[in-house]
């Protein structure tokens, strides 16, 4: 899957499943406050399902 398909669907489950639109389901961040490695971090977190720690500064 390509890397725009994949955000695309990780964006949509955040604004599902965070109660709030815009808020990332990985950390207790607003999705368009990361950075490009927190995005990438969060997407790959989501994806994977994986339970780790936030990395956004």
């Amino acid at each position: 899957m390509p890397v725009s398909e994949l955000q695309t669907a990780v964006l949509s489950d955040h604004s599902e499943h965070s109660g709030t639109a815009g808020i990332c389901v990985v950390c207790p961040h607003p999705w368009h406050e990361h950075d490009p490695i927190g995005v990438r971090y969060c997407t790959a977190t989501t994806a994977s399902a994986l339970s780790r720690g936030c990395i956004c500064r």
